[in-house]
């Protein structure tokens, strides 16, 4: 009876002791994770960090109490900025890498595809095999589509070049001289052939650079036709010129411009009794 009692008593000590020892002791950042998580859904219930610590974590009442939890939102947060750095400088990367896939634009490549024309250094190449080559336009892009013709063209740009704007003319014969492609041609003929001037058109106008000044031209017999302009001033881009030779170099630019616009009213740059020149001269001299 003796050794009965002693060991039921033997028994319900170690069981005290048992149920003593914290069942759920978790680390002090296993526990921070569960305070927080606690803590975002609201079910603290009023109760502090330690008061926490010691009824869900089993932490015992000897653990020191000013122990703070570890801010696990701001840590990821923090990673999450992390994170997302070296993503958007991919996706800044890609798009740039997207830009340059590109190519030029429509628009772009059409006045490089004119420039080549008018420099002569097509060798040969057509509108959509100069767009592949030269402005990366993918596969895909139209097969049918044309260069864009600018502003002051009066055809199509897939014309050979014909019916150019004097401007356009004097900058493609420029190009030709300088590429020594002439082969013998002069002003006039050049813009015949090559800018579709009509064979009837006025011969006696010169290129802009070959527009030489040596004297002053005949004073005008007769009046200029009804609705023809001209400058009242030199340009000012001839200012550092003699001022018959401003003079002469800013008809010239009114006689180009007043061509392309076919408001010249039948007035040669010379003519007998007064053509263009003589008028505008007189006109910049009154």
């Amino acid at each position: 009876m003796l050794i009965h009692r002693l060991a039921t008593l033997t028994g319900l000590a170690v069981a005290t002791l048992f149920l003593a020892a914290p069942a759920n002791a978790l680390t002090m950042a296993e526990c921070s994770t569960k305070y927080n998580a606690a803590k975002d859904a609201g079910t603290l219930a009023g109760a502090t960090w330690n008061q926490f610590r010691k009824a869900q974590c089993g932490t015992d009442a000897a653990a020191t109490t000013d122990a703070k939890p570890a801010d696990t939102k701001k840590a990821t947060d923090t990673k999450k900025a992390a994170e997302t750095k070296p993503a958007k400088a991919a996706k800044a990367a890609a798009a740039a890498d997207d830009s340059t896939a590109k190519g030029l634009t429509a628009k772009e490549c059409s006045t490089k595809y004119q420039a080549a024309k008018a420099a002569g250094t097509l060798n040969g190449m057509k509108w959509n095999d100069f767009r592949k080559s030269e402005c990366s336009a993918g596969a895909s892009a139209a097969a049918a589509a044309k260069p864009a013709t600018t502003k002051a063209a009066a055809a199509p740009a897939d014309n050979g070049g014909k019916g150019l704007s004097m401007a356009e003319c004097s900058t493609k014969y420029q190009a030709a001289k300088t590429a020594n492609t002439l082969k013998g041609m002069k002003w006039n003929d050049f813009r015949k052939t090559e800018c579709g001037a009509g064979a009837s058109d006025d011969d006696t106008v010169p290129a802009a650079d070959e527009a030489s000044y040596t004297k002053e031209p005949a004073k005008p017999t007769t009046a200029a036709p009804k609705g023809v302009t001209f400058p009242s001033a030199i340009s000012a881009k001839y200012a550092s010129e003699t001022p018959g030779k401003g003079r002469m170099h800013t008809c010239l630019d009114q006689y180009y411009a007043l061509k392309d616009a076919n408001a010249l009213g039948g007035l040669k740059w010379i003519q007998k009794g007064g053509g263009f020149y003589s008028l505008c001269n007189a006109k910049l001299k009154s």
